[in-house]
């Protein structure tokens, strides 16, 4: 007798539900997508330990009849698709037919279904994937799915699960991510009879995000809004220093269905550049809707990733709308012409993308009472004389450690860090030059940015390695006013700095800052960012540098003049507020 057999279908199909049902939660978003796709208005889920004893999802969508009912449980049996040509066109969640014939046959299973204008439902009862029992019974219109003991005859998937709590957080996850997706259902989740969330029908978006996402991450994002004639792209960014370590608070569907995109992931911490940190990631919740044909749902056993068709169209179209959301908001906060430019509108209880075609430069914000802001710097004014002055809403205390500015405002007293202050500062207006020299044509071309010769050129030697790293950067040193070229072997020399560093400092200057870019050897797409930040960081005012209450003043002005004046570059902050409203607390004269 040979050694090769043919499995049962029974051990096929618990082979199977393993590679679609991995855990309870699993399950619960099968099901949820089912009453999702039956058209359900209110979905009502009930989970019992973690969903290894109970799961229950309800629904008032359109039920099945009896044929049906009996029908779904079958292997591969879909109304979705009928042909391969069908699979460039999904517009539903389910469509292989496999979830339903995947969890009956490693749990119990009873369904209960009923259509409209039928006078009786049918229950049916499926047992580790054997048929028990079909009846006709008394029930609403929809559909609800009892699952119980899953695992129960499969040990070895089972003793894999976590803790109660750890299943429960998945489960939580999944039925958060379809309410936010789904602004037009209610849900309602609960464990061993504990309400977790109930989210009505008509719940705006706004409403949603602080429902299940929670106050205080309503009150630090950003809403966007970005339209073109192939993609709509919308939801929130989290405000620059909203940060977190990992990307668990990165939420996105793709056509409504939630993926995980390492791409659109990439194009969002881009958008943001310098007003984050390195190694941390940016907080979002993005909507991308675009034609079905360009994308492929069918790449992941359990549907969690998509393949665009156009990938480079896709990170271009996100990075612009961050990108621009980033800057409407802050022209808004900082009182500039701009402020209008923040994106994002709520419609009908939907995210609502302008219906004009085109970028979203000109969206209107509605829900800016969302953004409460601490008062920052004004914007700059003009005097008599037409020349640009500047003034902000405080005035300066004095420093602290030859560190801090301190600031009295109306609302109380800001204490501004005066290294990530300068810091943003200087890198502004390096990036400004570079821009304007970069962008400019012809004649203008040939200009130089302001620059100042050393009294004596100042030579820099490094090793073999660290000279081809430093050929590298020599064209985009030169745009920000470097004359620097090689000698000989791997010596530099360079001749001119740009017209704002302090020829005293410069060797120190210098020397700090090729050894950070050389020691880290960012690749070329990011080396001129690299470049910028860096030499900010290396030519701006240090702690403990005493400051005149003239330079003071001077840093203020210059900060209040400055985009993005909420970070440094590296995205730490500029300034710590301590309200009124705060000292009052501290000293028990308020609750």
């Amino acid at each position: 007798m040979g050694l090769i057999k043919v499995l049962p279908d029974t051990l096929i199909s618990q082979i199977a539900a393993g590679e679609v049902i991995e855990r309870p939660a699993s399950a619960v978003k099968e099901l949820i997508e089912n009453s999702i796709d039956a058209g359900a208005a209110n979905i009502s889920i009930e989970i019992e330990q973690g969903g290894m004893k109970l799961i229950s999802v309800r629904d008032d969508g359109c039920g099945m009849d009896a044929g049906d009912a009996s029908a779904a449980f079958e292997r591969h049996a879909t109304s979705k698709i009928g042909a391969l040509e069908d699979l460039e066109t999904i517009n539903s969640y389910g469509f292989r037919g496999e979830a339903l014939a995947a969890i009956a046959s490693v749990a119990s299973v009873t369904l209960k279904t009923r259509q409209k204008g039928a006078d009786a439902g049918t229950e049916i009862i499926i047992k580790g994937g054997k048929f028990e029992s079909k009846s006709a019974a008394g029930c609403p219109i929809g559909t609800e799915f009892i699952v119980q003991n899953l695992f129960f005859n499969t040990p070895a998937r089972k003793k894999f699960l976590k803790t109660e709590n750890t299943e429960l957080s998945h489960i939580v996850a999944v039925a958060s991510h379809a309410a936010l997706a789904n602004l037009n259902i209610g849900f309602e989740l609960k464990h061993n009879g504990k309400l977790f969330f109930k989210i009505p029908q008509a719940a705006q978006a706004k409403e949603r995000v602080s429902i299940i996402l929670g106050k205080d991450f309503y009150e630090q994002i950003i809403p966007l809004s970005f339209v073109t004639p192939s993609i709509k792209i919308y939801g929130f960014i989290g405000m620059p220093g909203m940060e977190v370590s990992s990307k668990r608070h990165q939420y996105l569907f793709v056509n409504k269905r939630d993926v995980a995109e390492p791409l659109v992931s990439r194009a969002v911490s881009d958008a943001y550049g310098s007003r984050i940190p390195g190694r941390v990631y940016p907080v979002f919740l993005l909507n991308i809707e675009l034609n079905p044909s360009e994308v492929d749902v069918n790449v992941h056993p359990r549907k969690l990733a998509v393949k665009f068709l156009e990938s480079g169209r896709i990170y271009r179209d996100v990075f612009q709308a961050v990108s621009q959301s980033i800057d409407g908001f802050q022209n808004k906060i900082f009182g500039g012409d701009a402020a209008q430019r923040v994106a994002g509108s709520f419609a009908g209880g939907e995210f609502g993308a302008n219906k004009s075609a085109g970028n979203s430069s000109s969206f209107q914000p509605s829900i800016s009472d969302a953004i409460e802001f601490t008062k920052q710097f004004s914007a700059p004014s003009k005097n008599q004389l037409g020349i640009e002055t500047s003034k902000f809403s405080g005035k300066i205390l004095g420093q602290i450690a030859n560190s801090y500015i301190l600031i009295f405002e109306e609302e109380g007293i800001a204490i501004i860090d005066q290294h990530a202050a300068h810091e943003r500062v200087l890198y502004e207006k390096f990036k400004a030059k570079a821009e304007k020299r970069a962008g400019s044509e012809g004649a203008a071309a040939k200009q130089k940015p302001n620059i100042q010769r050393l009294l004596v050129p100042y030579q820099f030697e490094c090793s073999a390695q660290e000279s081809v790293f430093l050929s590298q950067a020599i064209e985009h040193l030169q745009e920000l006013g470097f004359e620097i070229e090689k000698w000989s072997g791997n010596t530099f020399v360079v001749n001119a700095c740009p017209a704002m560093l302090k020829q005293e400092n410069f060797p120190k200057i210098f020397r700090e800052f090729t050894s950070e870019i050389i020691a880290e050897k960012p690749d070329k797409k990011i080396l001129p960012e690299k470049i910028l930040k860096t030499l900010a960081c290396k030519a701006a005012v240090k702690f403990g540098m005493p400051l005149s209450p003239a330079e003071q003043e001077q840093l203020m002005i210059e900060l209040s003049k400055t985009p993005n004046n909420s970070t440094c570059p590296h995205g730490r902050p500029t300034r710590v507020e301590l309200t009124f409203e705060e000292l009052e607390r501290r000293f028990y004269r308020r609750k």
